[in-house]
Order: C-alpha cells, then structure tokens, then sequence
C-alpha cells in the first residue's frame, strides 16, 4: 500500500511540471498607432493615412504543425461603414517593420454589419515558434478619432485549435488608444 502511494505521488509530481496548454500557446495582441506614410501625396492616394495599428504574436513552445489561415478582429467603438485593412507577417531576417509585397499576407475584408475584420489568408500557414503579424489601415481623417477611442477583439472561432484555448480563458484585445500616445498591451494565456 506505501509503495503504491509513493508511485501515485511521484506520477502527480510529474504530473504537475507538466506546461498546461495555456503556457504552451500564447497569444500577444500590441497597439501601435505608428503612421507609416507621411507623403501627403500618398496620403491622398491611399485614401486616407497609412497606420501600423499594431502587432499579433502567436507563440508555441511546441513542436507540433500549427497552421492559420484566417484572423478575426472585431471591432469595438463606434460603428463604423467601412474599413480598410492589410496583414502583413514580420519578416524574420529585419528588425524593422517593412510593409513590401513580399511581407503581404492578406487584404481585410470588413463585415459592417458585424463590425468585424475578416482576414483570410491567401495560403495556409504554418506557424513558427514565434510568429508576428502586422495589422496595417487606411485610415480616413473622418475616422482616425473614432479609431482611437476603440479596439479590436481577436475571435476564437477561426484560430488554430491549440490557440482557441488562450482566447477562451480571457478577451484577447488591442485598444487603439494613440490619443494619449499610451502602447498598453495585452498579454494572455501565459
């Protein structure tokens, strides 16, 4: 009987050094409000400032394929008729951000009457052990106040299944507050 108590206790001990899913796959959401065009020109030809709106980071401390091929950010704030929106993936080799065509993932697709973000990938991807998105706006001047008294949501429904778990725990979000030049970020499912 002690011999069987001591295995079940060291099995327990074991057991509980294990990473739980949640510390296994993190997702980190960064507002950045940085304007990435200051040709007014190009301001012009954009239809409206070009704004790195911040960043999305999926870790994996796991060796198993995880792929993604789409994200959804709905929008909370005012209502808004439409928005214009690209993802871009970080480039692995520079430190810097550079929105380029070889850096592109995808064209957002804005859904108005579920004021939510739609981006669907061009091709199925495979997640690196850290992997970072950039989401990049056009943003109108009418629309740039409504912008940063809101934030985005990031939905579970399309995330990979070992991410899901993270957004499930708690919202996962990003506020656009640039008015105040405050970055806070949210950080979950550590």
């Amino acid at each position: 009987m002690k011999r069987k108590q001591c295995l079940l206790s060291t099995i327990l001990t074991v057991l509980s050094a294990l990473p739980c899913k949640a510390e296994t796959f993190n997702i980190t959401l960064k507002p950045k409000w940085r304007c990435l065009e200051e040709d007014c020109k190009k301001v012009a030809e954009f239809g409206g400032k070009w704004i790195l709106a911040g960043s999305i980071t999926f870790k994996k401390r796991s060796k198993e394929p995880v792929f993604i091929e789409t994200i959804n950010l709905h929008w909370n704030g005012e209502n808004l008729d439409n928005l214009i929106a690209s993802l871009y993936r970080k480039n692995l080799d520079k430190e810097l951000f550079l929105p380029i065509e070889d850096n592109l993932v995808c064209d957002g697709v804005w859904n108005q009457n579920k004021q939510t973000l739609i981006l669907n990938f061009d091709e199925k991807e495979s997640l690196a052990p850290t992997t970072t998105y950039y989401l990049v706006l056009t943003v109108p001047e009418e629309i740039e106040p409504i912008l940063k008294k809101g934030s985005f949501a990031l939905e579970e429904q399309n995330l990979p299944k070992p991410f899901k778990q993270c957004a499930q725990q708690e919202e996962l979000s990003m506020a656009l507050n640039a008015i105040s030049g405050q970055t806070a970020q949210t950080d979950k499912c550590h």
